[in-house]
């Protein structure tokens, strides 16, 4: 699997900037119980809300201060992982190192000095990375829910760094 860096960016490119001083930001503090109970109803269905614009589209709002280049870059992982899943040949236990490689990557990301992360997709990340605990969490849980916030967000995401 390639490095996974999507922190980095080219000498000179500015941090991610904060307008709206949100640095703090968490997403409990726009979704309360958000990931309650995990991704899935009592039978064993993707809660509708993880993939509902009334739930999912104000949170990517939220995100705006991420470039669209970033956030396919965390994506674009993921369906890498994706793929090596569907495949076969690899274990859950040997893939599931590479979905926490998202959170590593993420806190990188939100702790530099100039972050280049919002905090808000920091804690995305994080929150559901600590939620992924088996393959159908990743597959049909997660997937489809970062699907949702990338489809929803794309008219806020900034198209590239200022």
């Amino acid at each position: 699997m390639p490095n996974f860096n999507p922190g980095s960016r080219r000498p000179g490119g500015g941090g991610f900037r904060d307008p709206a001083g949100q640095g703090a930001d968490k997403v409990a503090d726009r979704w309360p119980n958000y990931l309650d109970g995990g991704y899935f109803d009592s039978q064993g269905n993707l809660k509708v809300e993880y993939v509902s614009r009334e739930r999912v589209e104000p949170l990517a709002q939220k995100m705006s201060g991420l470039t669209i280049h970033q956030l396919r870059r965390y994506f674009g992982h993921c369906r890498v992982v994706e793929t090596r899943l569907k495949a076969g040949g690899a274990s859950w236990e040997s893939i599931r190192p590479e979905i926490k490689k998202l959170a590593i990557a993420a806190a990188d990301g939100a702790a530099k000095d100039r972050p280049k992360i919002p905090a808000l997709f920091h804690d995305f990340i994080q929150r559901n990375t600590d939620a992924i605990k088996s393959r159908d969490d990743f597959l049909r849980g997660f997937l489809p829910h970062f699907e949702a916030v990338v489809g929803f967000g794309q008219g806020y995401f900034k198209k590239q760094r200022n």
